[in-house]
């Protein structure tokens, strides 16, 4: 049986994962209106940088290298600073190509829901839903029919860890997740005040910088057997942190309105 607080912590996860973005794109639109460009090209620049670009040389050009190249590639600080680097240029490139009338705070901080929503429900969200669906399957009885269309090993192994890891582990993917959709909207009104104040190779650089360190303090953390609940409570206060404070001061630098050529 898996516990019912494993099975509520799944649910939680999944609905942070899809109500945290579409939820604040919807009060901004309510707030704010016309949001929607923006938040579906955060989606977008999440799609094209990672789902299409970076992912796949990850985990199928790389891998097929011989080493010393491959172990350079897929070593934490380059992973990290390489996820930073494509992220941010496609957030760049999407803010300046889609986004040109659209250069408010709150079209800043809607691109981040959408680009840090799209991670988070992909990363996250479908795999805590297909864990809820196999944890309901598991305690309604429905589960030994599923096997028979799975080997002995795989089986042992979801059962296992359905069964064997502790509760409230169930629960830190969505807080980290918390923490990475609020360093997304940081990020990306670091980058669209560059844009605004025409100084978009600094606001890059700094973008990419500051998400790789925190991508590599994430995993050295882990790395260095700190335990996860504190790792992640400590993401969401750094991120407070910056969020707070590029809020506080770059936000009155933002335009108030969207331009007129907005269509």
């Amino acid at each position: 049986m898996v516990p019912v607080a494993a099975i509520v912590l799944m649910a939680l996860t999944v609905i942070v994962c899809i109500a945290l973005p579409f939820g604040g794109a919807v009060l901004l639109l309510r707030r704010f209106g016309k949001v929607g460009r923006a938040f579906w090209c955060g989606m977008l620049a999440f799609f094209v940088s990672q789902v299409v670009l970076r992912i796949p040389l990850m985990t199928i050009v790389v891998p097929s290298l011989g080493d010393p190249a491959k172990s350079v590639l897929l070593s934490a600080p380059v992973a990290s600073f390489s996820a930073g680097l494509f992220e941010e240029t496609g957030r760049l490139v999407v803010l300046v190509l889609l986004m040109k009338a659209f250069h408010r705070l709150a079209d800043g901080v809607a691109f981040g829901l959408g680009h840090g929503g799209l991670e988070a429900i992909l990363l996250v969200g479908l795999v805590n839903l297909n864990n809820l669906v196999i944890a309901v399957m598991m305690n309604t009885g429905q589960w030994p029919a599923v096997t028979k269309t799975l080997t002995p090993e795989v089986a042992a192994q979801i059962e296992k860890a359905m069964t064997q890891t502790p509760w409230w582990d169930f629960g830190l993917a969505g807080l980290e997740r918390i923490g990475a959709i609020g360093l997304h909207i940081a990020l990306s009104l670091v980058v669209l005040a560059g844009i605004v104040h025409g100084r978009k190779l600094l606001a890059w650089v700094v973008a990419v910088v500051v998400h790789g360190v925190v991508n590599l303090g994430v995993i050295s953390a882990v790395q260095a057997k700190v335990p996860i609940a504190v790792v992640e409570f400590a993401l969401i206060a750094v991120v407070a942190i910056l969020l707070i404070g590029v809020v506080r001061r770059l936000g009155p630098t933002f335009p108030t309105t969207v331009a007129v050529d907005a269509s």
